[in-house]
């Protein structure tokens, strides 16, 4: 017995329906306009990583830390391995590789996938990141990992955004706080 017969109705009218015709041209334009896209975002990307690696060029230039330049150096190396993980999971997802359906679907399907994949991997990118600079953090100014991992957010946040405030946030908050302080303790 079915509760709704209405649905079977309906199911039969869709399977019925003949299929959609292929819309090439609407196709080979999404693909032109995602791989503009892509070739933008790629762009700006590139530029606000050049000027990270600036940012800590010229911090490290400007700071008499010991670890100035080690920073740089973290900032250098992770930048790089994020893009050669980035290009290695963008492979295949430029062009299609000629003008045929086939190619510009399989680029589709391909930029798909990448995304799909590129989720946990950047999550994981990010939080070996963060692990790696806590890590730098913790030997720069010998912190003990259970004292740093004692503060609330907020006390760490205010004594990031407020340097000339550090001082006095650290003195009300945990270690923590000013693990993330712009002057070091």
């Amino acid at each position: 017995m079915n509760a709704m017969p209405e649905l079977n109705d309906l199911r039969r009218q869709w399977q019925t329906q003949p299929q959609p015709a292929a819309d090439v041209a609407a196709l080979r334009q999404h693909v032109a306009s995602d791989t503009r896209t892509h070739t933008r975002t790629l762009v700006i990307v590139a530029i606000g990583t050049l000027l990270v690696i600036a940012a800590t060029v010229v911090k490290a230039l400007r700071s008499d830390e010991a670890g100035a330049w080690f920073g740089v150096l973290f900032t250098s190396t992770y930048a790089v391995l994020v893009w050669l993980v980035a290009m290695w999971l963008s492979r295949g997802t430029w062009r299609p590789r000629d003008e045929s359906i086939a190619a510009h679907l399989d680029v589709s399907i391909r930029r798909c996938r990448s995304v799909i994949i590129a989720a946990p991997v950047g999550i994981a990118l990010y939080v070996a990141g963060l692990i790696g600079s806590l890590i730098w953090r913790q030997r720069l100014l010998g912190v003990e990992w259970h004292s740093a991992s004692s503060a609330s957010p907020t006390c760490a946040t205010s004594a990031w955004n407020s340097p000339w405030h550090a001082t006095s946030a650290r003195s009300r908050c945990s270690p923590t706080a000013w693990i993330f302080s712009k002057t070091p303790r």
